[in-house]
């Protein structure tokens, strides 16, 4: 429960905002990518997808993990899609799912739509309080830098904003392939359609732990 949690808000930090009337914002410094994730650690085991298109306007994260805690172990099929300043949480082993508005998407236009690619992946560190090792590493066949946050833990970033490695809390996760220029597939753009949605916690006046904790529950 803890670590869906974690991975929850930190979905509401980075999801997309809602489109101007006369464009889409530009969110992600790399228009379009896919990386494919291997997770270890004492709470979560399972492979993770994260793909985003529109400079992260549309993206969605596909996890299969087996959680345990104190003895007790779940497997989950969760599946986030984020479109707009929407974001639908689907639980596949049920068919259904939850659409939350996110409350963070005026700001991250504000920071970030009129940003180059170094500004906005500069951005994006300095919020995140990432600090440079000096180290480089090559993961998946692709460099990456290494960088320390108090937020974060340890990550790995492309010069294209592309984390390809985290160890936070005992977890990490670790990126197996990457494809840059490929969104993914369409169909999981819009699986949100598919299946029932409800309505999700207001975030309006910020995150509401116990809201969360509540919602996720019920899935």
């Amino acid at each position: 429960m803890q670590t869906k949690l974690l991975f929850a808000i930190s979905a509401l930090l980075v999801a997309a905002p809602a489109a101007q009337a006369d464009k889409t914002p530009r969110l992600h410094p790399t228009e379009a990518a896919c990386v494919f994730y291997e997770s270890s650690g004492q709470m979560m085991n399972g492979t993770i997808t994260h793909c985003h298109r529109d400079h992260a306007y549309e993206q969605y994260e596909i996890q299969n993990t087996e959680i345990g805690f104190a003895g007790i172990t779940q497997t989950q099929n969760q599946h986030t899609i984020t479109i707009g300043e929407w974001i639908y949480a689907i639980d596949l082993s049920t068919n259904s799912g939850t659409k939350t508005k996110n409350p963070f998407y005026q700001g991250i236009v504000d920071a970030l739509d009129d940003s180059s690619s170094e500004d906005m992946t500069a951005a994006f560190m300095d919020a995140m309080a990432m600090t440079a090792t000096g180290q480089t590493k090559m993961i998946a066949n692709t460099q990456c830098s290494v960088y320390n946050s108090s937020m974060m833990g340890t990550v790995c970033m492309t010069d294209g904003g592309l984390m390809l490695e985290q160890s936070f809390m005992g977890m990490t996760q670790t990126a197996t392939s990457v494809s840059i220029g490929d969104g993914g597939d369409d169909a999981n753009y819009a699986l949100y359609q598919t299946v029932p949605i409800t309505e999700g916690p207001d975030l309006s006046n910020g995150i509401n732990v116990q809201d969360l904790m509540n919602q996720m529950g019920q899935q």
